[in-house]
């Protein structure tokens, strides 16, 4: 069964709306994944709309963008939030809550998607270097990087594919075993 009722954003509902998922995703967001939430539910915000809605909130400054780590990423500013807390009650309740919905069950994947990264090439030898890295959100430094030389392009691509979901695991067991074996050690 569908849905009772479709949602029409006009101009300034539609800038609200994507304030409000700025608010509730609570990291800065890069505008693929941006994109990928707004595209994944095309009953809050037509893609045309919202890329006009995104360029209205940046040039209002509700939104301000930063580089972390080589990449564009967009952050609610306090003006955002301000301009949200007087208008929100411009989405209808229905909308929001899929919005947090939507984010609850989506916003750790998002988040790995834009801090676990990776990326390999081929070496002169004929072996594969994977790279793998750990983004921090606040920072344009790496947290980690990793430099794995491996023999061929298929283990490459295993490294890489597995990265996303052992990422925290590794870098827990390094925190671990360099920093907090030599403070237990003392």
């Amino acid at each position: 069964m569908g849905k009772e009722t479709y949602f029409v954003a006009d101009d300034i509902t539609g800038k609200i709306l994507l304030l409000f998922i700025f608010e509730k995703m609570e990291i800065p967001l890069a505008e693929n994944t941006l994109t990928e939430i707004v595209t994944e539910n095309p009953d809050w915000l037509p893609y045309m709309d919202y890329k006009i809605a995104l360029a209205g909130i940046i040039d209002s400054k509700f939104v301000i963008t930063k580089t972390i780590s080589g990449k564009l990423m967009y952050q609610l500013s306090q003006d955002g939030r301000m301009c949200l807390s007087h208008f929100f009650t411009k989405i209808p309740a229905s909308i929001r809550e899929q919005i947090i919905q939507y984010v609850g069950e989506n916003k750790l994947k998002m988040k790995r998607n834009q801090e676990y990264t990776f990326d390999y090439f081929k070496n002169t030898d004929a072996t594969h270097t994977a790279v793998l890295k750990i983004k921090s959100d606040s920072s344009i430094e790496n947290l980690m990087e990793i430099r794995l030389n491996v023999p061929t392009r298929t283990d490459a691509l295993r490294a890489t594919k597995r990265w996303k979901t052992v990422a925290p695991e590794v870098f827990e067991t390094i925190w671990e075993t360099l920093v907090e074996g030599e403070k237990n050690a003392n």
